[in-house]
């Protein structure tokens, strides 16, 4: 029995890169069970877009009269509306400027895919023009101090190559309470939440191309030299303490007195 799927695509301030984003769903070599959503507060080029795909019945465009203040938090708010047109699908998140490459849909379908399970295929990052390996992706080991503590934690991933059944992505916002988190994007909340619940499998091939050259909020996250990078770190470790009563004390208080320092 075949999978179905529903893309949802959060385009909030992607005009430049959307349409791209699209067609890289419609050109799936198989698009039968696919259905897109395209969720957005503001598109500068909507009506241009709904033009250029009016006679593709699959794809739907979504207007949210909520935009929250916080990008983290309208982002997920989108997410979960958008999931509500779910039924017993496989939802692919999207970034509105990454791409899919062209046998994503494919290779799932000859995958047992386990819908109490979350997936993280690998992805290739685009930057300038030029086409380049993301490093792997891999489930944690055990913690290291000064391998962990001044590198992403959990390791960078992209949103756009998880793969989640609507109705674990439904659990995950029942349980995991994500607009308590300032800091925490879906993709971090959604690892932690897969790692420490034990519900994470990698996929070790690139279906996912993810931009680089362009601003995105990750970049703020990335200089260990400010406090916004503490305060994420902060906020990984309580979420890890709320889904698995654990944490590792000593990156926490280290974390807490890096706080401090860059306040």
């Amino acid at each position: 029995m075949y999978n179905k799927y529903l893309v949802i695509i959060t385009a909030e301030n992607k005009e430049k890169y959307i349409s791209d984003t699209i067609e890289s769903c419609l050109n799936q070599n198989n698009t039968k069970r696919l259905k897109i959503i395209v969720i957005y507060s503001k598109l500068k080029n909507e009506k241009y877009l709904k033009k250029k795909f009016k006679n593709k019945k699959k794809i739907i465009f979504l207007r949210s009269s909520v935009k929250k203040k916080l990008p983290m938090h309208d982002q997920l708010y989108k997410i979960e509306k958008a999931n509500k047109f779910a039924k017993d699908e496989w939802v692919l998140l999207l970034d509105g400027d990454d791409l899919f490459k062209k046998n994503k849909v494919q290779i799932l379908d000859n995958l047992n895919l386990n819908n109490k399970t979350i997936y993280l295929n690998s992805h290739l990052i685009l930057n300038k023009g030029l086409l380049i390996n993301s490093p792997k992706t891999k489930k944690y080991k055990k913690w290291n101090l000064f391998k962990n503590l001044f590198n992403d934690w959990p390791e960078k991933i992209n949103t756009s190559s998880i793969i989640i059944h609507t109705k674990l992505l439904k659990k995950f916002y029942k349980l995991n309470k994500p607009y308590k988190w300032k800091y925490l994007a879906i993709d971090s909340q959604l690892i932690l939440f897969a790692h420490y619940t034990k519900c994470l499998t990698i996929i070790k091939k690139n279906l996912t191309i993810k931009r680089e050259d362009i601003n995105n909020i990750d970049k703020k996250f990335s200089n260990y030299l400010t406090q916004i990078y503490w305060l994420r770190r902060y906020e990984q470790h309580n979420l890890t303490r709320q889904i698995s009563s654990k944490s590792n004390f000593l990156d926490r208080i280290i974390t807490i007195i890096f706080m401090k320092i860059f306040k």
